[in-house]
């Protein structure tokens, strides 16, 4: 499988919608996993080869599947940011709420 059809078909299918997740440390460690199994299995690596990823990651240098994410995200809040809509009005805060007190 060569870098564009990866690109192509897995990274589409995976990060579906990625642009509005919240990425945590777990979530981080989580792609950063995936995409190292993918390279693994690009260069027909088993999981039974003790291939390190420093290795692995010298030959291929292209890692960047969180960069990808970020820049995604950027673009799209950039997208949000144009518009005139209410999700550009709480993105930037700006939305006023005044809190009723229940009465008993």
């Amino acid at each position: 499988m060569t870098l564009l059809t990866h690109k192509c078909y897995i990274w589409s299918m995976a990060l579906y919608g990625a642009e509005t997740w919240t990425l945590g440390a777990a979530d981080q460690k989580y792609l950063e996993s995936f995409e190292m199994w993918c390279w693994r299995r690009m260069e027909k690596i088993s999981w039974t080869d003790h291939v390190r990823n420093e290795v692995l990651l010298r030959v291929n240098e292209q890692r960047n599947i969180l960069h990808e994410i970020r820049k995604w995200k950027a673009n799209w809040i950039g997208h949000n940011l144009r518009r005139n809509c209410l999700l550009k009005q709480v993105i930037e805060g700006k939305i006023k709420v005044e809190m009723e007190v229940a009465r008993r």
